[in-house]
């Protein structure tokens, strides 16, 4: 009979096997997981913004009765403001990206002056470690060897998406006029065999990440909006741009509003340190605004989890899966945290050694 010493150590042999062969075969893991989130993307972007928009519908059904009907008015306002602020705002939106392309040598210069001057104060240290443009370049070129790629990357996946403009909101029309009805029959079946515990998961799983969707998406418009005028009072060039870029990484909790914010106040720092200085104290005030009564007004976005195990998250998700991945990192530990809540191996051991006792 084989005794428990020798027990541990084929359970440890085999986790150091599983381990091994896991870190062997990460890169075809990675490869396939990339190639579904693909296939899947139109659908899982056509259930958002039925996330979003289902309270609308359960509103507008009420007084019309008919839930297709609902959808219909629903959809053909969504698609409507879509295209208005596509056609309002984009060609401006274009204008900018074209001016700031054109002005990138330039701003370039002034930006390798600014570092240049900087590293004058430190003149103590070797030239290779000094912060001058040609150190910081490099360091990057190291870490960012694609970099050189990134147009015709942008190109290729702009081709590959056009597609969704056309199955998105198919799917979309789809999932809003069977969303309850899913519903329904989930909780039904759950009901019916007897599984409330996997119900009750499945109720608060609805509830977490329903909320973080809508109030994010609510507190991202009011952003790009109260950012962009801002940035037009106060002269601020390419507003549009930088307030997109702030309300779009302001999603990334902890890092997002530095990196949201660097953008701005790098291209004032061009001009001006004090004008930098202006526009980071303006971008500190909004923010600390959105934190303290936009967000807990409309939503509670805090997940209950350590900063160290949110930021550990944005690391490896924005290391696997880029920017997307560290909007979508949020959503994950809390469809993670949810699940340990529920189904912890720890807490069923507890519970099993607390009965033998």
């Amino acid at each position: 009979m084989i005794n428990n010493h020798i027990k541990k150590l084929i359970f440890v042999l085999l986790l150091m096997l599983t381990v091994y062969v896991t870190y062997l075969a990460l890169p075809f893991i990675l490869s396939l997981l990339k190639f579904a989130l693909f296939l899947l993307m139109p659908f899982l972007i056509a259930f958002t913004v039925a996330f979003i928009l289902q309270p609308l519908v359960s509103a507008i059904q009420v007084r019309v009765s008919k839930r297709w009907l609902a959808v219909a008015i629903v959809v053909a306002v969504f698609v409507i403001a879509a295209v208005l602020a596509t056609s309002s705002v984009l060609p401006y939106l274009m204008r900018e990206i074209r001016v700031l392309v054109e002005k990138m040598p330039e701003i370039t210069a002034e930006i390798e002056a600014i570092c240049d001057r900087f590293a004058q104060q430190f003149d103590f240290l070797p030239d290779n470690y000094r912060p001058t443009f040609r150190n910081i370049s490099a360091f990057f070129s190291r870490h960012m060897k694609n970099l050189s790629s990134l147009p015709g990357i942008i190109i290729d996946k702009i081709i590959s998406y056009v597609s969704y403009f056309v199955l998105v909101p198919m799917i979309l029309i789809y999932f809003l006029l069977d969303y309850e009805k899913i519903l329904c029959s989930v909780r039904r079946r759950l009901i019916d065999s007897g599984r409330i515990h996997f119900k009750n998961y499945l109720g608060e799983l609805n509830q977490t990440i329903s909320s973080y969707v809508r109030g994010s998406f609510l507190v991202m418009v009011i952003l790009t909006v109260v950012c962009t005028i801002v940035f037009l009072v106060i002269g601020l060039d390419f507003a549009v741009f930088f307030a997109i870029v702030i309300a779009v990484t302001n999603v990334i909790p902890y890092l997002g509003p530095y990196i949201g914010a660097a953008f701005p106040v790098l291209y004032a720092l061009i001009t001006s340190p004090k004008r930098a200085l202006t526009v980071a104290v303006i971008i500190y005030a909004i923010q600390q605004l959105e934190n303290h009564f936009l967000s807990p007004y409309i939503h509670s976005r805090r997940i209950k989890t350590h900063p160290l195990v949110v930021i550990m998250f944005l690391l490896l998700f924005g290391r696997v899966f880029g920017i997307l991945g560290m909007i979508f990192a949020v959503p994950v530990l809390a469809i993670v945290r949810i699940t340990l809540k529920y189904y912890s191996p720890f807490k069923k051991r507890i519970a099993e050694e607390q009965i033998s006792v």
